[in-house]
């Protein structure tokens, strides 16, 4: 009689533990008489950042899913999850990531090789031009830096020849766009799998398979409770941070909102059955936070913990029931290297393959880790040659691995345009054509040009060159018409037309992203009135100076952003060895004599006379040195100072009253890529063959993409002094200096920089504004 009344309260206990987490049947798995967890996390977007603060919670409880089953953003975090990184970990992950670049096509500036970041994200609209028709881009995001992410963290994954071999036991759910079908992963390699699954339709491309192309799992299995019961899942805890089922047509707001739902039609058929086969359902309140509201970690992370800690209990109890006491360290952030077998390329047509791996710093045979990886499709990405570089790892022993790196090449020609406008340089627009293999094989050809009131035109040539694809030969056409104006006391006094034309000729290095080498020669011509350093004449129609030099340069430059960088630094040094200097004039007509004022009186030159004294102004061969620093400093992740220094010299012997090639201070633009600019003046206000600035700015980002900068500097200059002067070097930077100081407000919009500031010196205290907008032809646009 006892006997069978014990067997009642068990039978009985059995049945309450049954309908209270809704078990079919006890799943008996390597000898465990536990009831096994399923865990699944719904897509999201953004939302899906909400999984971590559920999973936390569970931590706390001592929970560990023996299942873990997503969609979209919930199959990165239950990947994450299931190769064992703490919630900790996960979201030092979701913080360190820049999502603007993770929703763009874009990569950070500092991962642009030097002799493409010139041209890199400076422009509204890019055309490929294909059989001389342009075309239209997609406008999907390829996942770039998506993809990089996803690599990284999914290094682990290698280790394991199955899904199930993960330290739990992961699947995640993609949609193939040629059936309409589920595909769910449960093999292969992790990253693509993450990839497919989280490919949002309309957001991001489709994610290439070797058989077929697929979007995001969420299209139809948004929350897939019946794939962790398959698994073996006797009880599921669910988080579903999406729609539980159809909206009522008067809720549907627009007619996108209306396609969207029509598309989501089986996946929330199936959301409403699989939340009803869930033992734990769980809604977090994420308020007005969206799929897209990436931008706002810190809100969706705390309300995830919010709704975990909500659950706390309840995961405590069900933790004491099913006697599970797990304890959760996370795996941490360094891994083992590995043994590359080989190394391929596939997708390529235009950029050979040599190329691509002269940008990898290792070799079949040599041991690597995810870093070194990393590296070298940063390198292969830089060329700015590729919508997409990609990579995968195929075991083929323990612990080596083939490496393909799969790409996505660019059309060889695309029309590129933005516009601008500032108080400075006027309005224009600037149309950019470039050629790949245009002119011999490994080249890229730009033609650039800015339509506006002050025209300029460059024409850019890169070719690598060498076996190792190490160097590149780099040609150079640039053409500047700028009207200069005149300044007196801080107030513009006249405004002079100058047209500068330069050529070059110069070797590069391209082994880095940081930092790169020029050798080659220089061909400068400048035409304008003000060329001579005496009073200008009225009889006087134009002024010329040109030289034929050798340029030496080592230019760095580690900054994250070109016009809105938070970290980094830059680093110039150019010495320009003037083999060769000349000065010409051209008269008006009818010129007799050409008369100076002097002290002492009015004297003048005769016309035959004057092209000798013109001649005389040319200097002997000399050497220009020009170096500037600077760095930004975090103090914290929405204040940076940056401290700022340059100087340029100008060496010679020449003797007398010579003519030289000046540096141009001032302005908050860089229109030559020697320019320095300065608080207090207007760009182009002091011009002088000898100067150093020392200075510093504070920058302030109180809202996302508004950037305030304050500063201050202070400037020193002169006019030549020959080494045989006995005031050398005493007298260099004296003859005039001044305390700088402004201030400006930028807004990093769509159509690029706005900016708004003003700034005055301690010499005339007069106030300068500046007001620009857009991408320009400048090597800087703020």
């Amino acid at each position: 009689m006892i006997h069978k009344t014990l067997f009642a309260l068990f039978f009985a206990f059995l049945l309450n533990f049954q309908g209270s987490f809704g078990m079919q049947e006890t799943n008996l798995v390597n000898g465990s008489d536990r009831p096994k967890l399923g865990l699944v996390l719904s897509g999201g977007g953004a939302k899906g950042m909400a999984h971590v603060g559920v999973i936390r919670a569970m931590e706390q409880a001592g929970l560990k899913a023996d299942y873990v089953v997503g969609t979209s953003m919930g199959s990165v975090v239950g990947g994450l999850y299931s190769l064992g990184y703490s919630s900790d970990e996960m979201e030092q992950i979701i913080r360190s990531i820049d999502w603007d670049l993770i929703l763009s096509n874009r990569v950070s500036f500092e991962d642009i090789s030097f002799e493409e970041k010139e041209y890199y994200n400076r422009y509204l609209l890019e055309f490929p031009v294909i059989n001389g028709k342009l075309s239209f881009p997609s406008g999907l995001i390829e996942g770039q830096t998506l993809s990089d992410v996803l690599h990284y963290y999914t290094w682990p994954a290698n280790g394991y020849e199955s899904f199930d071999d993960f330290p739990i036991p992961f699947r995640c759910v993609a949609t193939d766009i040629s059936t309409g079908e589920p595909i769910v992963f449960g093999s292969g390699y992790l990253q693509d799998a993450l990839r497919s699954s989280i490919a949002i339709p309309t957001v991001f491309s489709p994610f290439e398979l070797e058989n077929t192309s697929v979007v995001d799992g969420g299209v139809v299995n948004n929350f897939p409770v019946d794939i962790v019961r398959e698994m073996g899942a006797d009880i599921v805890i669910g988080v579903n941070v999406s729609d539980e089922d159809f909206l009522k047509a008067d809720e549907l707001e627009s007619f996108a909102s209306i396609l969207m739902q029509l598309a989501m039609a089986e996946s929330l058929r199936k959301t409403s059955e699989n939340i009803k086969d869930t033992d734990v359902y769980i809604k977090p309140d994420l308020g007005p936070y969206s799929t897209g509201s990436f931008g706002n970690y810190e809100e969706i992370l705390r309300l995830g913990d919010e709704a975990g800690q909500a659950y706390l209990g309840r995961f405590k109890e069900l933790a004491k029931e099913i006697n599970m006491n797990e304890t959760t360290e996370g795996i941490g952030f360094d891994q083992e290297k590995i043994k590359l077998n080989s190394i391929s390329v596939k997708g390529n047509r235009i950029i050979s393959d040599a190329l691509i791996l002269s940008k990898f710093t290792f070799e079949p045979g040599e041991m690597v880790d995810r870093d070194d990886i990393r590296y070298g499709i940063d390198m292969v990405f830089g060329v700015n040659a590729f919508y997409k570089v990609d990579y995968s790892l195929t075991p083929v022993g323990e612990d080596i691995y083939d490496l393909t790196i799969n790409t996505k090449e660019k059309p060889a020609t695309l029309l590129s345009t933005a516009f601008h406008y500032d108080n400075r340089f006027s309005a224009g627009i600037l149309l950019n054509f470039m050629a790949r293999d245009w002119l011999g094989k490994l080249s890229r050809s730009v033609f650039l040009a800015d339509i506006s009131e002050n025209p300029k035109f460059r024409f850019d040539y890169y070719k690598y060159t060498g076996e190792s694809k190490r160097f590149a030969f780099n040609g150079r056409i640039n053409y500047l018409n700028s009207e200069l104006p005149q300044f007196e006391e801080g107030r513009i006094s006249e405004v002079i037309g100058e047209r500068n034309f330069r050529m070059e000729a110069n070797m590069i290095s391209t082994s880095s992203l940081k930092q790169t080498f020029y050798l080659g020669m220089i061909y400068e011509v400048s035409r304008s009135r003000a060329k001579i350093n005496v009073s200008v004449p009225e009889d006087i129609r134009s002024a010329a100076q040109g030289f034929v030099g050798l340029r030496a340069s080592y230019y760095r430059n580690s900054q994250n952003d070109r016009n809105f960088p938070t970290k980094g630094a830059e680093s110039l040094f150019e010495p320009i060895f003037h083999v060769s200097d000349w000065t010409t004039v051209r008269l008006q007509d009818g010129v007799d004599s050409v008369f100076f004022d002097f002290p002492s009186g009015q004297i003048g030159i005769p016309a035959d006379d004057f092209e000798g004294f013109v001649e005389e102004l040319a200097p002997d061969p000399h050497l220009t040195l020009y170096w500037r620093y600077s760095k930004f400093l975090g103090i914290s992740p929405h204040v940076q100072f940056q401290p700022r220094l340059a100087t340029g010299i100008t060496v010679g012997s020449s003797d007398g009253l010579k003519s030289f090639n000046n540096f141009f201070l001032g302005g908050i633009q860089n229109l030559r890529f020697v320019d320095t600019p300065v608080w207090g003046l207007s760009y182009g206000e002091v011009t002088t063959p000898n100067f150093v600035v020392v200075g510093g700015n504070f920058q302030l980002i109180p809202f996302k993409k508004v950037y305030i900068r304050a500063g201050a500097n202070w400037l020193g200059y002169s006019d030549y002094v020959s080494l045989s002067d006995e005031g050398f070097p005493d007298r260099i930077f004296q003859d005039d200096n001044f305390f700088g100081y402004g201030a400006d407000i930028s807004y990093q919009s769509i159509i690029g920089p706005i900016t708004i500031g003003i700034s005055s010196n301690s010499n005339d205290g007069v106030v300068r504004g500046y007001f620009s907008l857009g991408y320009s032809f400048a090597y800087s646009d703020r």
